[in-house]
């Protein structure tokens, strides 16, 4: 059984109430892929996301599991969610997919989201897509048009990361302004190590770019749903109101959560 360290108790420890955020983006169902191992794990990395003030989550296993074995993810993810209901119902669990894109695999990517071999944000119109960390801008833009023109929205996961986006201003805007939504990882505005994302983050944050928040968590002892620092920063730093939209507000409009 996996056993809490003294600083996760420590953040476990957050009123739920205190700080509110739908997360839109987790690895959290076990074993399907390079997320929670177990479901001991996912119960627990679920507990301490809910002390941190996280309400309803999207579980979002990247799309080579749906590739591999997609029965076996969708069995594994309806486990999850009965045993969550039954330990710890104040927290809500919905079905999703972070799809890897890439420019010579779109028609395949179009025709395994047209069958529901991926699963769209929660049966919505909404695509969570990632992309390489050596992609291009011009990649991106193919990839994303080609979603929009099949009737999808796409949401750029963790697009602070993406450092061939931040080159040049209207690369953003040219995504926003073809209808792309943004989501950033929530530690990536306060816990990052590197400089160079965080900052990005911040832009985005700055630049009201941002839509979704999600804590991309993976593992307890790797990205566990550390969100305490990044919500506390937020609020004291920004406009509450605009904070709220992408912290909850967005998530349960949009994709009707």
């Amino acid at each position: 059984m996996y056993l809490f360290s003294e600083k996760e108790k420590i953040n476990m420890q957050t009123n739920p109430k205190e700080k509110l955020m739908y997360d839109i983006h987790a690895h959290i169902i076990p074993t399907v892929d390079d997320g929670s191992w177990s479901l001991e794990m996912s119960y627990q990395m679920l507990y301490m996301a809910y002390r941190q003030g996280i309400q309803k989550v999207v579980a979002t296993p990247h799309s080579e599991a749906f590739d591999q074995w997609p029965d076996m993810v969708m069995k594994c993810a309806y486990e999850l969610k009965e045993f969550m209901q039954s330990k710890l119902p104040e927290i809500e669990l919905y079905i999703g997919c972070e799809v890897l894109c890439r420019r010579d695999y779109m028609k395949n990517i179009l025709e395994k989201l047209h069958k529901g071999i991926y699963p769209s944000m929660n049966g919505s119109p909404y695509v969570l897509c990632e992309f390489s960390k050596r992609t291009t801008v011009e990649e991106i833009l193919y990839c994303t048009c080609g979603l929009q023109s099949a009737g999808w929205i796409p949401i750029i996961a963790h697009a602070e990361r993406y450092k061939c986006l931040f080159t040049d201003e209207k690369y953003l805007n040219m995504l926003k302004e073809d209808g792309c939504k943004i989501q950033i990882n929530i530690d990536s505005v306060y816990d990052e190590y590197d400089e160079t994302i965080k900052r990005n983050a911040l832009t985005l944050i700055e630049q009201k770019q941002v839509d979704f928040l999600g804590t991309d968590a993976h593992r307890m002892n790797h990205r566990p749903p550390n969100a305490k620092n990044g919500l506390d920063f937020l609020y004291s730093h920004y406009e509450k109101e605009y904070i709220d939209k992408i912290a909850f507000g967005n998530a349960g409009q949009l994709l009707l959560i």
